[in-house]
């Protein structure tokens, strides 16, 4: 299921995979997809698939970063400091509980 925010004024978007029914205590995860020409939160899909098919009870929040995927993407340089200022924000008002961070990437 898609989802959308607003960070900065940018219209950014996030896949979410909710937890297993009945599970209340299990840490929901936040991947990162790695940066680069094309690249985005469809990165992730295989694994997502698979983590539904295994039937693991975490949720999975799958954004895409400022500038990837179905996010807005300005004409602007992009700094690690960009991304991790839209990662803490999504994590405060999005998420609101500790994650269990995977990133792929250099």
């Amino acid at each position: 299921m898609i989802e959308f925010y607003t960070w900065k004024g940018y219209c950014c978007t996030y896949e979410l995979y909710p937890q297993k029914e009945g599970v209340t205590t299990s840490i929901p995860l936040l991947l990162i997809h790695p940066i680069g020409v094309g690249l985005s939160k469809s990165f992730w899909h295989r694994f997502c698939s698979l983590w539904q098919e295994e039937n693991f009870p975490n949720a999975i929040y799958n954004p895409d970063l400022l500038g990837c995927g179905e996010s807005d993407m300005p004409s602007v340089a992009y700094y690690p400091v960009d991304w991790a200022e839209q990662l803490q924000y999504f994590l405060e008002t999005i998420v609101k509980k500790p994650v269990i961070l995977i990133v792929q990437g250099a």
